[in-house]
């Protein structure tokens, strides 16, 4: 019998990282390459692994930038960077660092993960938009991870929508978001049902919009008896002590506290 996925989180905040989620035994920390000065990798090196997440948009005046942080983060300890769509193949070139698939790949197929492995990648996040049997059916040439738990991105944005209301101008000093941005206090879209949609700013002044209810399968054993290799716990607004609190619920199989969804785990996409 195939053993159950390891753990690896992505984060959000810096303190979002805490000694409590460390020690329930994260495979690895899945940080945004921005946010990774912020973050105390030395202090958790040999406990758990640490991987650079590029942008998911950026331009080409970026990437002698993008590609500094990524030598910088090397030499910190960061062992993995994390692509997200072909363009990133150029970005990480050369850097010697180990090579993981992220969701905006659309890994929909084996096809798709026989590439990938032509390509160098070690492992690949299956696409959130397929079906848990589509997820076990796939021929894994490659190690492979699902989001079962997080809010999923709905859509990126070309501009920083809070900066359009609020005319802060932060763009004119460069592509990294200051984290006393307005962008960053909690901002969110709401529709006509009430829900609120989170908007978090990302790299180049942009926003990523989030779905209003988190992913959560910690009560459905299946997602253990896919074939995975990696289940991510996806963070993004959760406090710290939330973060540790879901990581021992997925531990332990527990259901869910407060509003929730399936997300396309079980109905696919229609």
């Amino acid at each position: 019998m195939a053993s159950a996925p390891r753990f690896t989180v992505s984060i959000y905040r810096a303190g979002q990282l805490t000694d409590a989620l460390v020690n329930e035994g994260v495979e690895t920390v899945y940080v945004p390459l921005e946010l990774l000065p912020s973050v105390e990798v030395e202090k958790y090196r040999g406990r758990t692994k640490f991987a650079a997440v590029l942008p998911r948009v950026w331009r080409t005046a970026d990437e002698e930038g993008l590609r500094e942080q990524l030598r910088t983060a090397k030499e910190r300890g960061v062992e993995c960077a994390v692509l997200g769509n072909l363009g990133h193949f150029a970005l990480v070139r050369g850097l010697d660092m180990e090579l993981r698939g992220d969701f905006g790949l659309n890994v929909f197929n084996s096809a798709a993960l026989r590439f990938l492995q032509e390509q160098g990648l070690s492992s690949a996040t299956l696409s959130f938009e397929l079906r848990h049997e589509q997820l076990r059916d796939i021929s894994k040439c490659l190690p492979c991870e699902a989001i079962v738990y997080g809010r999923l991105p709905l859509m990126i944005t070309e501009n920083c929508l809070v900066q359009n209301q609020q005319g802060c101008k932060l763009d004119r000093t460069g592509p990294l978001v200051p984290c006393n941005g307005p962008c960053r206090r909690g901002h969110v879209l709401q529709d006509r049902t009430g829900a609120a949609f989170p908007l978090l700013p990302a790299y180049g002044h942009r926003t990523e919009v989030q779905n209003s209810r988190p992913v959560w399968l910690a009560d459905r054993p299946e997602w253990k008896r896919l074939g995975l290799a990696f289940a991510r716990l996806r963070f993004t607004t959760e406090s710290p002590e939330t973060c540790a609190e879901v990581f021992r619920a997925y531990l332990h199989g527990a259901a869910a506290q407060g509003e929730f969804t399936r997300g396309l785990y079980e109905r696919g996409v229609e």
